[in-house]
């Protein structure tokens, strides 16, 4: 089940997400700005994952400089899209 969301444009992010069974959770990282900002994008993506109740699952971010209020809506988005596809 995955589920996207966001623009590949500037001051925004791509996110991919992938929910599985088990495993934990995988954070794949794609950005310019990764050795500068790449501890506080998946500080952000894990906290807003368990706010979700997501406990297994591969996020991929493509970052285009974008803020964490945004991380944080593309998240919530790609996975309500993935839970809905495992129940079409």
């Amino acid at each position: 089940m995955t589920g996207h969301a966001g623009f590949e444009k500037s001051q925004d992010c791509v996110i991919r997400v992938t929910l599985r069974e088990s495993g934990g959770q995988e954070i794949l990282l794609h950005s310019k700005q990764a050795q500068i900002f790449g501890t506080a994008i998946r500080r952000c993506v894990t906290t807003r994952l368990q706010e979700l109740g997501v406990e297994h699952a591969t996020v991929e971010v493509f970052d285009f400089g974008c803020l964490d209020f945004v991380i944080r809506a593309r998240l919530k988005t790609a996975v309500d899209r993935a839970r809905r596809v495992g129940h079409e």
